[in-house]
């Protein structure tokens, strides 16, 4: 027996894995395990899986009463999700029934022998973040990954880890995100993996933030966990070697600007409605920065003060308004700076006070 509660919470917690398809028919449903402390629920696509525990607690309505395993459809976690109060589980041969109050449901099972075995492998002492460095480091991140599997490399997010800081890396070969941690210790050899940014989207749906998040790295995979251990997801890590991005981010500018970064973004939001390809034209010219974007029968400009400038007078740059936008929004100051080499090499987006470690690199296009 089990509150419906705790149901919609696995429910979530699987969330993409539990509706994505696999060529093995037994990963279409859920594998779960009644134990004498908790129901296990594992649901797998093949490459990426969870593993979610709700643990049993007579007061809060949730008890083991005979422990055993099978592998349930989605069918059943759709419908069940959709019942109140506590709702009672009973299998009997293949044959499973759902029953709540006046409400019995019966639905066909699997069996468990034939679910592939996922289990959480490390070769060495587990990597722990602080639930809140986490959620921004992938938060920065992940968005820049690619979309495309024709790099399939590109589709991760690098996980550098040495011995004085943590660097998180992604780029889809149009922009790039990276952002450091620094004081992150820990007793083994420096060492990188690649981690798909899918998998990190996914802890940050699963995972409770507010507690530490551990990270146990293998040769061929990577398990991460919520610090109470209720929640854990394992990936394969992605083949290939990811680029050398350090030497691709300027240290030197010719030009800085500084802007309020609510007011970029609005700006940005309204011109990019009416662009046609989403590029938007920037130019500094006296004492505003004029943005500028052209559709399909359809102009538009809009004015903003800038904080600060340094650079050459007219200056202007052509980009994408949603890649400067992803950039932006993944940002908490006040007060942004914009870093250029001229109209038609990357720039980069850091906060005003060049405090942060956290770099956005954009690749500029050619201006209309």
């Amino acid at each position: 027996m089990i509150s419906n509660i705790e149901v919609n919470e696995a429910v979530i917690k699987m969330g993409r894995l539990l509706s994505s398809k696999s060529a093995i028919p037994v990963l279409a449903g859920v594998l779960v395990e009644s134990k004498e402390d908790c129901l296990m629920f594992t649901a797998s696509d093949g490459t990426e899986s969870i593993i979610h525990r709700i643990m049993m607690d007579k007061v809060e309505g949730n008890e083991v009463l005979q422990q055993g395993r099978s592998v349930f459809s989605k069918e059943t976690f759709d419908v069940a999700k959709k019942l109140k109060g506590n709702i009672t589980f009973e299998l009997n041969d293949t044959v499973l029934t759902v029953s709540q109050n006046k409400t019995k449901l019966e639905f066909p099972t699997m069996d468990a022998e034939d679910y592939p075995k996922i289990a959480v492998e490390s070769n060495s002492s587990p990597l722990i973040l602080s639930g809140p460095s986490f959620a921004d480091m992938v938060s920065r991140t992940t968005f820049a990954a690619s979309k495309n599997d024709m790099r399939p490399i590109l589709m991760a997010v690098n996980m550098s880890f040495k011995t004085d800081e943590t660097v998180f890396v992604s780029t889809d070969s149009h922009r790039l995100s990276r952002i450091v941690l620094d004081g992150c210790h820990h007793e083994e050899e420096d060492f990188a993996l690649s981690v798909p940014a899918s998998i990190l989207d996914q802890a940050m749906k699963s995972f409770d933030l507010s507690l530490d998040v551990m990270i146990f790295p293998n040769n061929q995979s990577i398990a991460l966990a919520s610090g109470n251990g209720k929640t854990i997801l394992i990936s394969r890590l992605l083949e290939g070697v990811f680029p050398e991005v350090s030497r691709l981010i300027p240290t030197d500018f010719e030009t800085n600007l500084v802007v309020n970064r609510k007011e970029f973004v609005d700006g940005l939001e309204l011109l990019q409605a009416i662009s046609s390809n989403s590029v938007i034209n920037l130019k500094v010219d006296g004492l505003f920065v004029e943005l500028k974007a052209t559709g399909t029968g359809t102009k538009g400009t809009k004015e903003l003060a800038f904080e600060t400038y340094d650079g050459e007078e007219n200056f202007s740059i052509g980009f994408s308004a949603q890649y400067v936008l992803d950039a932006l929004k993944r940002m908490d100051e006040s007060s942004v700076r914009l870093r250029f080499n001229g109209s038609m090499k990357p720039f980069v987006i850091v906060s005003a006070s060049d405090e942060s470690n956290a770099v956005q690199l954009v690749l500029p296009v050619r201006q209309s």
